[in-house]
């Protein structure tokens, strides 16, 4: 990926000419579009506000992407790029980087460190990812300048010491007019700007707030929320409320004037005396308000370029504790800019590391085939296993050291080719290759990853977290599986012990884990495995049960004190709530979809008829056949190494799998194929994890009080909501986690949408899809409205559930268990897959 920012802004351009390129919606949407259309763009968003345009995109070349970008901008302005390339700013590479960090802090606004950008930086990339404009990379860029500009706000004073345009505004106003708290306002326009208008007028005690906007019912939702009154826009509203206002506000969008000289002096001969002064703030672009308004009696009229001015002087009166956050907000620039530089570094080494694991495995297999050979008879099948894994585990722990030190290494100096001397050293060159593009295109849920099946892209990241979950870039482990203790850089003098099942995958995922609460306590975490009987029945699944087969046993352990939290994937934990036991977080959740992984690189599409493709979940199966009834659905049971195996061994053709289980190990290499959620919805809260300890009912320890509010920093409440909506799909249905039900909730601000599928016993799938308007953002500190959220969620699941019941006329699996599992299971040389 090369980042590529082309953009006007008020540091480059006049007013004017700002004025001239302003861009709606409809706009922006054929700006991003005619981008995308250029021959060297790979990704690109449109960032378009009162000042500013910008192009933000994902080039393959950086004269071919500025040609494209640059005859998009022209297309969409109308101008001639004779004319605009005057004022045009690029920034490339890091620059680029750099310059979006500064963006999103709000460093480079008319306004300094007004948080208004960040919105607007947030509104871009979320419409350029549901109209799938991203690369993979590009998303990566931009999530990290959001989760920058967030940190300026939340980890310095910039807000305190920042000063918004309409707080500009409101100090110049009261030289005019008054003081603001005696004083009659009036906005014109209903918008997101009239929004932040309106709270800052609120907050400055304004006498009373007006709303005029040619919708009334957007009027009054605004009016209600200050207390302020609605007007119907029409011309004759329009002069009689500028006639009784002393401060006037007008952000319409239109794309003429709103007031012109005429009405303005029709609303002056109006006005009651001795209130005849009247302040006029125009922050449209184009300009709502006519400006030789100006130069009539009694009138003053800031515009953008005033205010701009007006904030500049104030912002160079404000001293040193302006300067002193400035230079804090900088620092975390920096920083964020050292971690950008580190990553691209690491993902540069990171397909040699794999080709060098991957050479390690082999030289494993191939010494284990040996000795197998050499033993014959006198082994037995226990003893082989032992000696696999413990020849895998000497070879994991030998190269683990200089494979992360190797990672390091290249961050810190970028003139050494480490790749070329891992390649040399260890005769990488015939290895099969990892291909770092191919990969980062499946690093965040919406870039479009690889093959897929089905139209539409893997789903994005529900619940739109901020907080990033266990870094698991897909190419290695998300942590090394073999550690039994997981130490602090400061000890803070405690040791608590985390259960977990005993699975690679489970081992890697809980250590993971284990080391954010390391890092953010302090505190020393011991690993203990736990053997559930999930783990040692290699029954089937749907004959087995399914529901609690991997939880109970460390749940055991944990009401009797052997360990002081339990971590679980979410999607294993059956929905009846646990005595004693309190779910204290889910943390942010990875890619939910679920990923076949099959011979010869096909995808499901290209699969050939009569294709075997393995999995032990009925929801898989019914949707597989659904999807490709030419296929054949094989139960498989075993780890994630067991089941692939089945496939390069020749035993399936596929398999299907978590996504976030496959990234978590490391393997993404491996997958063929996406499948998008019009093919395969997942399981209710799966790629989320689950964080259990003792409730305050069942404490052991006098210390378990401090543990749960420990715990309660790693708990992402959007994606709490979205499996709460999943999961209360299986329990209205009375189903357990083995049921051929599938869920996914997305959330979006306040909208919580549900998709669920559904399989009765002869394999008839049924779908529905709702949407639920929830009571607050997530985040809000009130607890109130944080229960009716999880209330929402759960009403959104139950109500889902029942339309899809009443549409199949039965609960699954009631009449004949097991109906839609797979039929026949995969025979190894050894029996049944383990």
């Amino acid at each position: 990926m090369t980042l590529l920012v082309l953009g006007i802004n008020h540091r480059s351009a006049p007013m004017s000419v700002l004025d001239a390129i302003a861009l709606d919606r409809e706009g922006i949407a054929a700006l991003r579009a005619g981008m995308l259309a250029g021959e060297y763009v790979s990704g690109g968003a449109a960032l378009a506000t009162c000042n500013r345009v910008e192009l933000i995109a994902d080039v393959t070349s950086f004269h071919g992407g500025l040609a494209d970008m640059g005859s998009a901008l022209v297309t969409a302005t109308g101008l001639d790029w004779r004319e605009l390339a005057q004022y045009l700013t690029v920034y490339f590479d890091d620059r680029a980087q750099e310059h979006l960090f500064t963006v999103a802090a709000g460093l480079d606004s008319m306004a300094l460190g007004e948080a208004q950008i960040l919105g607007q930086l947030r509104r871009a990339y979320t419409a350029a990812r549901e109209a799938g404009a991203l690369s993979g990379p590009l998303t990566r860029a931009l999530e990290a300048a959001l989760e920058l500009g967030k940190r300026a706000h939340a980890e310095t004073s910039l807000d305190s010491v920042s000063q918004s345009l309409l707080d500009a505004a409101l100090t110049a106003a009261a030289h005019h007019v008054g003081p603001i708290a005696q004083a009659n306002a009036l906005i014109i326009g209903a918008g997101a700007m009239s929004g932040l208008a309106a709270a800052t007028l609120a907050r400055a005690g304004t006498a009373s707030i007006t709303i005029l906007n040619r919708t009334l019912v957007k009027a009054q939702r605004l009016a209600d929320s200050v207390g302020g009154r609605a007007v119907e826009f029409d011309e004759q509203s329009l002069i009689a409320e500028v006639a009784a206002a002393d401060v006037v506000i007008s952000v319409t969008g239109a794309r003429g004037t709103v007031l012109d000289r005429d009405r303005v002096i029709a609303a002056l001969q109006a006005k009651a005396k001795p209130r005849q002064n009247t302040f006029l703030v125009d922050l449209a672009l184009p300009h709502d308000i006519a400006p030789d308004v100006a130069d009539l009696p009694h009138i003053r009229l800031l515009g953008l370029e005033d205010l701009s001015r007006m904030f500049a002087d104030a912002s160079q009166e404000a001293g040193s504790d302006v300067i002193a956050v400035i230079a804090e907000v900088r620092g975390l620039i920096r920083e964020a800019m050292d971690a950008d530089a580190q990553r691209r570094a690491a993902n540069r080494i990171s397909p040699t590391v794999a080709a060098l694991r991957e050479q390690a495995a082999a030289a494993v297999e191939a010494e284990f085939e040996r000795v197998a050979n050499k033993l014959g008879e006198r082994a037995d099948a226990a003893v082989l296993k032992e000696i696999r894994k413990s020849l895998r585990r000497t070879a994991d722990k030998i190269i683990h050291t200089p494979t992360v030190r190797v990672k390091e290494l290249s961050a810190e100096d970028s003139g050494v080719d480490y790749a070329a001397a891992l390649t040399t050293l260890f005769d990488l060159s015939s290895a099969p290759a990892v291909r770092a593009d191919t990969i980062s295109d499946l690093q965040r849920p919406g870039a479009a990853p690889m093959a897929r099946s089905g139209p539409s892209a893997a789903p994005r990241r529900p619940g739109g977290a901020e907080r990033s979950p266990v870094a698991a870039d897909g190419l290695t482990p998300v942590a090394d599986h073999t550690l039994d203790v997981v130490e602090p850089a400061h000890y803070t003098g405690r040791t608590v012990k985390l259960g977990t099942r005993r699975s690679q995958l489970a081992r890697a995922q809980s250590t993971a884990l284990a080391q954010q609460l390391a890092a953010q306590t302090g505190w020393r975490v011991e690993i203990c495995e736990v053997v559930t009987e999930g783990d040692i029945n290699m029954t089937p699944l749907a004959a087995l049960g399914g529901t609690g087969v991997f939880v109970s046993a460390v749940r055991t352990a944990l009401l009797t004190g052997k360990v002081d939290i339990a971590v679980h994937s979410l999607k294993d934990l059956p929905t009846a709530p646990a005595a004693g036991i309190d779910l204290a977080a889910v943390p942010p959740r990875v890619d939910p979809s679920d990923v076949l992984i099959a011979r010869d690189g096909l995808t499901l599409a290209e699969l050939p008829a009569g294709s075997v493709v393995g999995t032990g979940s009925p929801r898989r199966a019914a949707q597989l056949r659904a999807a490709r009834p030419d296929i054949e659905v094989r139960g498989v049971r075993g780890n994630v190494d067991t089941r692939i195996r089945h496939v390069t061994e020749g035993r399936l053709d596929g398999v299907v799998l978590a996504a976030a289980g496959v990234r978590r190990l490391g393997r993404l290499s491996e997958v063929t194929d996406v499948l998008a959620t019009s093919v395969m919805l997942p399981a209710p809260g799966q790629g989320a994890l689950a964080v259990e300890c003792r409730a305050a009912d069942a404490d052991i320890a006098a210390t378990d009080a401090e543990l749960r509010e420990a715990l309660a920093g790693l708990h992402d409440e959007a994606a709490a909501l979205c499996v709460l909506s999943e999961r209360a799909v299986l329990s209205r249905a009375e189903a357990g986690c083995s049921a051929p039900i599938g869920a996914l909730a997305e959330l979006d601000g306040e909208a919580l949408t549900l998709t669920a599928v559904m399989a009765d016993d002869e394999g008839r799938l049924q779908q529905v899809s709702r949407f639920a308007r929830l009571a607050a953002s997530v985040g809000s500190a009130d607890a109130g409205a944080a229960a009716d959220n999880r209330r929402s969620a759960r009403e959104l699941g139950y109500l889902s559930a029942d339309e899809l019941l009443g549409a199949l006329g039965e609960v699954p699996g009631t009449s004949a268990p097991g109906a839609n599992a797979p039929r026949t299971h995969v025979e190894t040389a050894r029996g049944v897959s383990r």
